[in-house]
């Protein structure tokens, strides 16, 4: 199967859906106003930017992507069974009911989706990060670390402020425990080996030319730079997300990491835009 342009408009359209709840979704969380009838909609996010993501990979790569897409959800749902069922690798947790529907009755179908732009989005910031350096270990590498920083932005928000889990076993970041960031930084590197392997490495980096006149519009320039990052956009905006709700909501540290990796990726990504040569 090749690449067909309904899934790229799909997951455009969850996008552009994703951006247009960001700002009220962002600030009633923040300032702790969610209503009684919107609590639903944090479910309903992550679905979102799940969809998004898989639209994504069938869109860009075809048949490939869809099965990195397959493996890498089918991995993210095996490693929640097992640790919220036996404690390994991220420690002992339990779901509360505030995420539905749950496969087999434990692993809510949001975190599932969750976990696809989580792996997708660290791998593709780390892909145009590296600009091809690294090889696939250093890539993986820089995945697994990617993957921690967003949990170490999640947590709080996560087990705190959404009530989506709870630890049983605990340690000094949040009452977190550490061997829950080595399990995200392993099921990040596996994930991101899952993709290296699959997927080409000359996609899904550097946008196709969105016009042939000499000066396209602005839609014209924005929408293939949004197509082609979908999966790093949408761990850009959660990182924004969990900055604003941790340091709103009292939990500096994370929201520290948060400013933090933004200024980081802020200071890189400005790097290389300088470091492009202009046309015309």
């Amino acid at each position: 199967m090749s690449p067909s342009p309904l899934f790229q408009w799909l997951s455009l359209a969850c996008f552009f859906a994703y951006c247009a709840v960001f700002p009220g979704s962002t600030i009633t969380v923040a300032l702790n106003a969610v209503p009684a009838w919107g609590l639903w909609m944090g479910a309903a996010m992550l679905i979102v930017q799940g969809l998004a993501v898989i639209f994504w990979g069938l869109g860009m790569y075809g048949a490939r992507g869809g099965l990195a897409v397959g493996l890498a959800a089918v991995l993210a749902w095996a490693v929640e069974h097992i640790g919220e069922t036996t404690g390994w690798p991220f420690g002992r947790y339990q779901y509360t009911e505030m995420l539905q529907p749950q496969i087999l009755g434990i692993v809510p179908v949001p975190i599932t989706l969750a976990w696809l732009m989580a792996g997708f989005g660290s791998w593709q910031l780390a892909r145009l990060a590296l600009g091809g350096r690294g090889g696939r270990i250093g890539l993986a590498t820089l995945t697994g670390v990617l993957i921690v920083v967003l949990d170490l932005q999640i947590e709080t928000v996560a087990t705190f402020i959404n009530a989506y889990w709870t630890w049983i076993d605990t340690g000094p970041y949040y009452q977190v425990p550490p061997q829950n960031f080595v399990g995200w930084w392993i099921v990040g590197f596996l994930m991101a080996l899952i993709m290296t392997f699959l997927l080409p490495p000359d996609a899904g980096v550097e946008p196709a030319d969105a016009s042939s006149t000499p000066k396209p519009s602005l839609w014209a320039r924005t929408l293939p730079f949004v197509w082609h990052r979908v999966p790093a956009l949408l761990y850009m905006l959660s990182s924004i997300f969990f900055t604003a709700a941790n340091l709103a909501r009292g939990y500096p540290l994370a929201g520290l990491v948060g400013v933090i990796f933004l200024a980081v990726a802020g200071w890189i990504g400005a790097t290389q835009r300088r470091h492009q040569p202009r046309n015309g």
